[in-house]
């Protein structure tokens, strides 16, 4: 299992969730856990893929980082 952290400021969150879910829908996988936290300024999304290498390209694409 991957997980990728993708760290994302809270003016720019619908967006960025909006490009994932773009993301996720042309790779026809669904995500298994999706969590959020967040802080003043910025929220933290931890992805949780089951397959590898899927969870890699999502974290090349979204400037992500590997916290498996």
């Amino acid at each position: 299992m991957r997980v990728v952290q993708v760290l994302v400021s809270r003016a720019g969150f619908a967006e960025t969730l909006g490009a994932m879910r773009d993301w996720l829908d042309r790779n026809n996988r669904p995500l298994v856990r999706f969590e959020t936290t967040s802080d003043r300024d910025n929220i933290v999304m931890k992805l949780h893929f089951e397959d590898d290498a899927l969870g890699e390209a999502f974290r090349a694409a979204f400037g992500g980082r590997d916290v498996s």
